[in-house]
């Protein structure tokens, strides 16, 4: 690779990287809501943590929430207890990835 395209490249990569910081979306959680544990889940001792995009309006409220990752049997009460989540209000809709972490009691 030439001197010129390696250049080219750092410059690109720098101003993706700029761009996504730009427009991260910086609204905090104000009322979060814990998920109820599955009761198959607990039986069968299944912890883990459920990866989820949140899409939120500009008052604040969860409008539609997307399914990144996490087990199948946690799935469902993540998402019930994100839908029920407030964030901060701001200036248009916006996306956040959360977590919601499922462990057994001990």
């Amino acid at each position: 690779m030439t001197k010129n395209r390696l250049f080219r490249l750092l410059v690109a990569t720098g101003c993706l990287l700029a761009a996504t910081l730009l427009h991260a979306d910086t609204r905090k959680a104000t009322k979060t809501v814990p998920p109820v544990y599955p009761a198959l889940a607990l039986k069968m001792r299944i912890e883990g943590t459920v990866k989820l995009e949140a899409s939120i309006n500009d008052d604040g409220t969860v409008e539609n929430v997307k399914i990144i990752s996490g087990h199948s049997l946690l799935v469902p009460a993540a998402v019930d207890a994100v839908k029920k989540w407030h964030y901060e209000s701001g200036s248009g809709k916006s996306t956040q990835v959360v977590s919601v972490d499922f462990a057994l009691p001990h």
